[in-house]
């Protein structure tokens, strides 16, 4: 059964503008918000998924082309529409391999059969973790799955026309997984984000607040960060912690509001409202940990505080860390974050900058924007 939504979008099958006139599928295994808003003003792209991240936002996904489609219902979009171009999960995903394949099998077929060109076949790529290090922690029956599926994965890799990396370290991981068997054009456009416009208050500096962001998780440095409050509250007169997000630590979180005035906390708030805290925050804070089979590729609310002007404090298990370290912002190490964590927080609440200032090292251009319109082969 299919989820489908197209308010605001063509319906017709013409040539659609942002997209190099060509008919685009996004074929992902789950979809958020973030993928939403990438083409909210882009006619001509369907996004097809299997699963909804828990930040889908309804609202968003109302005003795109976004269509739930397993693996018989992807294949049947792939033989029944015209696709002149899609992008696939990165090989490196391999529970999304086979869906992968057999759509870029059926938009092939059809092709033939109709005689139009055969569609391009693009990703980015962001993975950093080796398979060496699956296959030494996966559990036997998640490791069996991924032994059936990395064959599949290596297909995928034959198979694309081009391939932009959003990370060094992406890029580095896939030398070395696939070496001289992976095709097509590559290119490493790391993962930064434009300055968004703040007005006037871009030149005025903030209030001292931190704002941690996402997952309230152990992997995200969650209780790390409510560990190292009490300290940073003592040392910095006027500090507020803000918590916005969902998980394991609401309850944890939840607690520390009540007993404590200056920390506040939305669970799962609409967009408008982490957005509206974004603007107001100085210090945006994620201390990413490694665990055995995950570590922190980029980081979004990284990226979306960088976006707003907000000084970073993060771990060096991000794909960004050099980037971030080379522009002042806090790299802590990963095996010091109960050491240095709290220092790093009170360091960037005490630094004299505006969030003008952060932005100013910002590229001219969004990094996914420029993957994809070098992916989708529309560059100005």
């Amino acid at each position: 059964m299919s989820e489908t939504k197209t308010a605001g979008v063509r319906a017709d099958s013409g040539a659609p503008s942002g997209t190099g006139g060509r008919n685009v599928v996004q074929l992902y295994e789950v979809a958020r918000t973030a993928h939403l808003e990438r083409i909210a003003d882009t006619d001509g792209v369907t996004l097809l998924y299997r699963e909804k991240r828990y930040d889908f936002d309804e609202r968003v996904a109302d005003g795109v082309r976004v269509e739930r489609a397993g693996l018989i219902g992807a294949a049947w979009y792939a033989a029944t529409h015209a696709v002149d171009l899609v992008e696939v999960n990165e090989p490196l995903v391999t529970r999304a391999a086979l869906r992968s394949l057999l759509f870029i099998g059926a938009a092939r077929v059809r092709a033939f059969l109709t005689r139009r060109p055969r569609p391009t076949v693009v990703t980015y790529a962001i993975a950093n973790v080796p398979t060496s290090t699956l296959r030494a922690n996966l559990p036997w029956k998640a490791r069996v799955k991924f032994e059936l599926h990395r064959p599949l994965a290596r297909l995928v890799a034959r198979s694309l026309d081009r391939i932009a990396f959003g990370t060094p370290d992406a890029r580095d991981l896939y030398r070395d997984e696939f070496g001289s068997t992976r095709r097509g054009a590559a290119r490493l456009v790391e993962a930064l984000p434009v300055a968004v416009d703040l007005g006037a208050s871009a030149d005025v500096a903030r209030p001292p607040s931190i704002l941690f962001l996402g997952d309230l998780a152990a992997r995200k440095g969650f209780p790390d960060v409510m560990a190292a409050w009490s300290q940073v509250r003592d040392t910095v007169a006027d500090a507020r912690l803000v918590i916005v997000g969902r998980g394991d630590g609401v309850e944890q979180a939840r607690l520390l509001s009540e007993a404590d005035p200056r920390v506040e906390l939305f669970v799962a708030p609409p967009r408008d409202v982490i957005l509206d805290q974004l603007a107001r925050a100085k210090v945006l804070v994620l201390p990413s940990r490694r665990r055995p089979l995950w570590k922190e590729q980029i980081g979004l609310p990284l990226v979306e505080g960088l976006a707003y002007g907000c000084v970073v404090v993060t771990t060096d298990e991000t794909g960004i860390a050099p980037w971030l370290r080379a522009h002042e912002h806090a790299v802590v190490p990963e095996a010091q974050v109960a050491e240095r964590l709290t220092g790093a927080m009170i360091d960037a609440l005490r630094q004299s900058v505006t969030p003008g200032d952060v932005q100013r090292a910002l590229p001219d251009r969004d990094g996914r924007v420029a993957a994809r319109e070098w992916l989708y082969g529309i560059e100005g």
